[in-house]
């Protein structure tokens, strides 16, 4: 698995919820809550499985609770995901 860039988090993110909806990831608004854009509580787990999939994490349900937005979701993925060279 090649390691994210830290900018990338904004776009996996946005893809994984677009394709979740069905829609194209420039129709998401990052700033829109998850609940409020269509998902589901099936479609918000199913969502983080794909993420946990694709970054080699485990994220708790708890997480979209605390991070409702696409955008805030992607800086706590930023946060927790071990991207070489962004150690502080």
């Amino acid at each position: 698995m090649t390691s994210p860039r830290p900018d990338s988090f904004d776009d996996l993110v946005l893809r994984h919820v677009a394709a979740a909806l069905g829609v194209e990831p420039g129709a998401v608004d990052p700033a829109a809550d998850l609940t409020g854009l269509g998902l589901g509580s099936v479609q918000v787990l199913a969502l983080l499985g794909d993420l946990e999939d694709a970054l080699g994490v485990d994220l708790d349900p708890e997480t979209v609770a605390d991070n409702p937005t696409p955008r805030a979701l992607a800086e706590h993925l930023r946060s927790v995901v071990d991207v070489p060279g962004t150690a502080a």
